[in-house]
């Protein structure tokens, strides 16, 4: 049996998911999500804060849930505190995206301390996950780990950036930690045994 036939069964897909130190799927969702946010924030960079805090509040909220699901998929060699650490980055996320679509339009400050911690929070898991991946795999996820930590870190260390400076820099940060986080995403389901 080639390893095409075995990924078209179900059997098999479960297996591919279950050899992954992170699902390719969820790092692939909250990609996408990321990228388009990083796009639409340059494409209109007057945004209003109602509108950034909408566009947040809806990133933050998809990828949390990716997160979430992905830290109740079994599976082989994941360790309990990696299931446990995975399912509370995306509660954090979840809530920040929740705390978004309430009404933090006066709160900007707020917004980038959310920023921060789920962008050094999911590079942390990224980088735990990179602990026990080998190859390609570790050098990926090691590399979209320390994006997301630095990005978060400039946001945490720098709050009160003007609103201009704040666009720009969620904008970039968000499409190159996106794009990062696709590529990764690809190149884990082809690397999966």
């Amino acid at each position: 049996m080639t390893e095409a036939t075995t990924r078209t069964r179900p059997e098999g897909l479960l297996a591919e998911v279950r050899s992954q130190p992170f699902p390719w799927w969820a790092m692939l969702v909250t990609g996408v999500f990321g990228t388009a946010f990083g796009v639409a924030v340059l494409v209109w960079p007057d945004i209003s804060l109602r509108i950034m805090a909408l566009l947040v509040g809806i990133w933050l909220f998809m990828s949390g849930a990716a997160w979430v699901v992905g830290a109740f998929v079994p599976g082989e060699g994941k360790s309990a505190g990696e299931h446990v650490l995975t399912g509370v980055v995306g509660i954090v996320v979840l809530v920040g995206g929740l705390l978004c679509l309430r009404d933090l339009v006066t709160r900007l400050t707020v917004l980038a301390l959310i920023f921060a911690a789920t962008w050094i929070l999911s590079g942390i898991a990224e980088l735990i996950a990179a602990y026990r991946a080998t190859g390609v795999r570790r050098a990926g996820l090691i590399g979209v780990g320390l994006l997301s930590v630095v990005a978060g870190m400039i946001l945490l260390f720098a709050p009160g950036l003007s609103l201009t400076a704040l666009v720009l820099l969620t904008g970039i940060s968000s499409i190159v930690v996106g794009l990062g986080e696709i590529v990764l995403a690809f190149s884990l389901r082809r690397s999966a045994p």
